[in-house]
C-alpha cells in the first residue's frame, strides 16, 4: 500500500513540473492576466488534493480549491501566528560613558556619568505586546551596578471610540517633550539641566492613570493629555511631596496636563507646539503645592522633495515653578535649546545651550543663589541601526562656587556607547 501511495505521489508531482499546461487547459478563461494565473493556482490545488484522495482513499474537500484563495490562511497558519504573537517584543539597550572632568562636577541627572574613567548609565530591559486587541502593555527595567528600578509598566487601551485612549500604571509623565523618553532616545550623553533640577534627576513619573485624545477638527493634529499621579520628591519628583507615605487623599496627588499641536508648514517644514502643567503637594507646609508651567516648540526641516536623509531639528524647552513655603512663595525658571544636524545615516552633530535662574533661600538648593549656565557639544556616529557612539564636551557655569575649593568653571569631555539587541530599541537611522 506504501509502495502505491508513493508512486501516485510520485506521478502528481511529475504532472505539475512536466505538463503543467496540460493540467490547466480545462481553467475558467479569463479576461485579465491575473485571473488566468489565479484560476491556473486553484486548478492546481484540485488536481492535487484529488491526487491525494485517490492515494489515500479520502474523500477531497467540496470545492476546497474554491473555498480558499491561494494564500490565504489555514487554521494551522493562524494558530501558528496566534502562538507567535503571544511571544512580546523584548531588547536590550546599554549604555556606557568614559569621563573626564577639569574639577568637581555637579551633574544632576540620574543617567550622566558622574565619575571620572568609566561609567554604567543603564542597561535598559524594554519588554511590550498587544494583549489582544483592546490592550498593550510595555515596560522598561534599568539594571544598575547597584540594582534593578522599574522606570514604566503600564497597560495602554487600543480601542476606545471617538479617538480617546487611556493608560494606568507606572509611567514617564507627558511634559515636555524629553522627560517621556528614555535615555538612548536623547540626543546628548548628559540629561537636560533644566530638567534634572525641575522635574527629578530620573524625570517625573510615578504610578497613576492618563486619558488623552487625539481631536481631528483642530486643523493639523492636536493632542491634549491629562493624568493624575502618585509622584513623591527625590529623583522622580523633585518639586513635590517628599516620600509616598506623604499621599493621604485625593488632593494630594499629582496632576498634569498637557496640550500639543503639530504642523507642516510645508513640504519640508514641521513644528510641534506644547503647552505642558503639573500642580502637587510639597510638604513645606500645611496645604502648600507646586506649580510648573512648561512650553516647547520643535521646528524640524527635511527635504523631503530631494530625498536624502539629511535633516535639521531645533528643539526649545521653558519651565516656570511656583513653589509656596510657610510665608513666602519661591519662583524660578529655565530654559533648555538645542539644535540637531542629521548628516546622514549615520553621522549627526548637536549643539546645546541652558540656563537657569537661582532664588535665594531654596531649601532644596540651598548654595544655588546665582544663575547657572551649561553649554555642550556632541558628534554621533551610528555604525548600523543598533550601535552607537558619542563624543561630548560640555562647559558647565557656576558663579556660586567662587571663593570655595571648587572652581566655578567646569569642563567635561564624555564618550559614550550604547548598544541595544532585541525587536526595539534601534536608534533612528
Amino acid at each position: 500500500m506504501n509502495m502505491h501511495r508513493s508512486f501516485a505521489l510520485a506521478i502528481c508531482c511529475a504532472l505539475c513540473l512536466v505538463a503543467p499546461n496540460n493540467l490547466f487547459a480545462q481553467s475558467t478563461p479569463s479576461s485579465t492576466e491575473d485571473d488566468t494565473e489565479a484560476a491556473q493556482e486553484l486548478s492546481l490545488e484540485a488536481e492535487l488534493e484529488a491526487l491525494e484522495a485517490e492515494v489515500y482513499d479520502t474523500p477531497a474537500p467540496a470545492d476546497s480549491a474554491l473555498a480558499l484563495p491561494s494564500g490565504a490562511p489555514t487554521a494551522a497558519s493562524v494558530g501558528a501566528a496566534a502562538l507567535q504573537s503571544m511571544n512580546p517584543d523584548i531588547s536590550f539597550i546599554l549604555s556606557l560613558a568614559g569621563a573626564w572632568f577639569s574639577d568637581e562636577p555637579d551633574m544632576r541627572g540620574g543617567h550622566d556619568p558622574s565619575n571620572f574613567g568609566f561609567n554604567l548609565q543603564g542597561l535598559e530591559l524594554a519588554v511590550g505586546s498587544d494583549v489582544g486587541p483592546y490592550f498593550r502593555f510595555d515596560s522598561a527595567l534599568v539594571f544598575y551596578q547597584g540594582g534593578v528600578e522599574m522606570e514604566e509598566a503600564y497597560a495602554s487601551t487600543l480601542a476606545l471610540p471617538a479617538q480617546f485612549q487611556a493608560r494606568a500604571g507606572q509611567f514617564k509623565t507627558r511634559f515636555g517633550r524629553l522627560n517621556s523618553t528614555h535615555l538612548h532616545q536623547w540626543n546628548f550623553v548628559t540629561q537636560s539641566l533644566v530638567s534634572a533640577k525641575f522635574l527629578g534627576g530620573e524625570g517625573l513619573r510615578g504610578l497613576g492613570a492618563e486619558v488623552s485624545r487625539l481631536a481631528l477638527w483642530v486643523p493639523g493634529t492636536f493632542r491634549w493629555y491629562l493624568a493624575a499621579q502618585n509622584i513623591s520628591s527625590g529623583a522622580t519628583g523633585r518639586s513635590f511631596a517628599p516620600s509616598s507615605s506623604d499621599i493621604e487623599t485625593f488632593s494630594d496627588l499629582t496632576v498634569t496636563a498637557r496640550a500639543e499641536e503639530f504642523v507642516e508648514l510645508s513640504s519640508n517644514w514641521d513644528l510641534l507646539f506644547g503647552l505642558s502643567y503639573a500642580n502637587g503637594v510639597n510638604k513645606t507646609g500645611r496645604d502648600n503645592r507646586t506649580e510648573i508651567y512648561g512650553a516647547d516648540t520643535y521646528l524640524k526641516w527635511r527635504p523631503r522633495t530631494e530625498g536624502g536623509r539629511s535633516q535639521v531639528g531645533w528643539q526649545t524647552e521653558f519651565m516656570l515653578r511656583r513653589r509656596q513655603l510657610p510665608g513666602t512663595v519661591l519662583q524660578d525658571f529655565g530654559v533648555s535649546s538645542w539644535v540637531q544636524w542629521t548628516i546622514n545615516q549615520r553621522w549627526a552633530t548637536a549643539v546645546r545651550g541652558e540656563y537657569i535662574s537661582a532664588v535665594d533661600s531654596d531649601p532644596l538648593d540651598p548654595e544655588w543663589n546665582e544663575d547657572r549656565r551649561r553649554a555642550e557639544a556632541q558628534v554621533s556616529f551610528a555604525p548600523s541601526h543598533f550601535s552607537r557612539l558619542r563624543l561630548q564636551y560640555g562647559l558647565d557655569h557656576m558663579p556660586y562656587r567662587a571663593g570655595t575649593s571648587d572652581d566655578e568653571w567646569v569642563q567635561m569631555v564624555l564618550l559614550q556607547a550604547e548598544f541595544s539587541v532585541g525587536a526595539h530599541g534601534a536608534h533612528s537611522y
